[in-house]
């Protein structure tokens, strides 16, 4: 027998409303009702600010629909609700107000009826009812009011980026419609289920991964509606095994990009209500029908009080390979100029380069088969400013620090204002450079670097407010110290310095 949408809308008449008023469908709280592959899909529009209290809602939802015979499976995800001045029962979300209007009360809507999203009043702020992701401290939306400037590219070698700051990261392909991070790391196959009956993440360049392309061959359309769209970014989110070793371990990730899809419609507004970003970066090309878009984009996160961490300018500019002269193809500093006018960082811009389309379409991104070519060193230190600028949106905007080699360069003391001085010796810098000739592009691939007892640093370099490059006398400069890798290894001196030297062991390799 085949499930219908009515059968479902008659489950939930039985599920109370958030104030035990009512019920959540004649409340007008349910989207519309999808049968697929007889699966039950539907979303329930919450307050953002109860969106964590009403969890048990969404939970009894599932449950009464799972009871109809005939059904493998019900989805249920809710949508949080921007919620600014109210009247009446201040916990009460303007689409229950408007329900509660309609008609003097109650308003029953069938199957086809679909709601909108509340779009005039100021956001909660960006934790308030959003349940944190397990196994994840960061969360950095990388996003684009339009497709076609690059922000998939953009995101992986963000992400790749972070990671050559020595952060632990993941990359979460929210473009469900267009799944870009498969072929951008050379990945294929299927995640594995771990015990807990979460899915393992794919892994690629040190990266954790999860993607959309992963579930579906790649020349397969992806055909759903809005809600199916938000219920399977849930799943891949907050259903994936993030930061588990393989000895069945855990490590948060640092940061976890999200390649969000391109425009600012249901699945992107859902997502930035419903998941508690850190911030957001903007991609635009300089092009004024660019950045048209990415002004909504921008505007939409600050609807939703989500930090803009800033705006990268994609396809920047061309240099010519065979005259040397510069062609602004797409016009050049127009995001600059609108970070400015809109009053959010320019975190940089990124050349039209046919390096970089080449290794992308290879699964060998450049910021990690190239990092210290001139495009690879662009985005690492778009990382490094982002991640200074993350700092920066949660009150820890840190000063640059003073830095001073000691005992002839044998040792760099840090001085970071706010917190005691401590020393690092000139060894452990060079032997745990975040660079790719340590660091390698996977973690089977790192270098164990010996024979480094008496290196010296010989010149400080500073890299804009939020790194340093470290000259040695060997020869080796190419690893980017931001400043909380400086104090990760500070913090993590100990355990980092015993694994090492257990490293140096097993590879019969000695410090002299």
């Amino acid at each position: 027998m085949t499930v219908t949408a009515e059968q479902v809308l008659a489950q939930l008449r039985r599920v109370k409303g958030p104030d035990l008023d009512g019920n959540i469908v004649d409340l007008g709280l349910v989207s519309e009702v999808l049968i697929k592959s007889d699966r039950a899909y539907f979303s329930i529009t919450v307050p953002a600010a109860r969106a964590t209290e009403l969890e048990l809602l969404r939970q009894a939802a599932e449950k009464v629909v799972a009871d109809i015979p005939g059904l493998k499976g019900v989805s249920a995800v809710l949508t949080a609700e921007a919620t600014g001045k109210r009247s009446g029962n201040a916990a009460e979300g303007t689409r229950v107000q408007a329900a509660r209007a309609a008609a003097g009360g109650a308003h029953s809507h069938g199957p086809g009826h679909s709601h909108s999203h509340a779009a005039s009043a100021p956001a909660a702020g960006p934790a308030a009812g959003k349940a944190a992701v397990s196994g994840i401290k960061h969360l950095i939306a990388v996003a684009s009011g339009k497709g076609g400037v690059g922000k998939s590219t953009t995101a992986v070698n963000l992400a790749l980026g972070f990671k050559a700051m020595g952060l632990r990261v993941g990359i979460l392909d929210a473009d469900v419609y267009g799944p870009s991070q498969p072929r951008l790391l050379g990945l294929t196959g299927r995640p594995q289920q771990l015990p807990d009956k979460t899915l393992r993440p794919m892994q690629a360049f040190g990266l954790e991964v999860m993607s959309m392309g992963f579930l579906v061959e790649e020349d397969t359309p992806v055909i759903l509606r809005a809600p199916m769209v938000v219920s399977a970014l849930t799943q891949m989110l907050r259903q994936v095994g993030w930061g588990q070793t393989a000895s069945g371990g855990a490590q948060d990730l640092d940061v976890l990009v999200i390649d969000m899809p391109p425009g600012t419609g249901d699945v992107q507004l859902s997502m930035a209500q419903q998941v508690p970003l850190s911030g957001a970066v903007i991609v635009s090309t300089p092009q004024d029908l660019a950045l048209i878009d990415a002004r909504k984009g921008l505007a939409m996160f600050q609807r939703v009080d989500v930090p803009v961490l800033g705006i990268i300018e994609n396809m920047s500019t061309f240099i010519c390979t065979k005259c040397g002269e510069q062609h602004d193809i797409f016009g050049h500093g127009g995001a600059e100029a609108e970070a400015h006018k809109l009053g959010v960082p320019f975190l940089g811009g990124v050349p039209l380069h046919l390096d970089i389309r080449v290794r992308s379409d290879a699964g060998q991104p450049v910021t990690a088969t190239d990092p210290d070519g001139p495009h690879g060193q662009i985005y690492r230190a778009l990382a490094a400013r982002t991640w200074a600028e993350l700092q920066a949106s949660q009150g820890r905007r840190v000063a640059p620090p003073v830095l001073t080699p000691d005992n002839g360069g044998a040792d760099l003391r840090v001085a970071i204002t706010g917190s005691a001085p401590f020393t690092l010796p000139a060894e452990m810098l060079r032997v745990m450079s975040p660079s790719a000739e340590v660091q390698g592009h996977s973690p089977n691939q790192r270098v164990t670097v010996g024979r480094k007892r008496n290196v010296k640093i010989k010149e400080i370099q500073p890299v804009g407010n939020y790194a340093v490059r470290l000259v040695f006398d060997d020869g080796h400069s190419t690893g980017l110290y931001a400043w909380n890798y400086l104090e990760t290894l500070h913090n993590e001196r100990d355990a980092r310095w015993s694994v090492y030297l257990a490293e140096l062991t097993a590879k019969g390799l000695s410090r002299d």
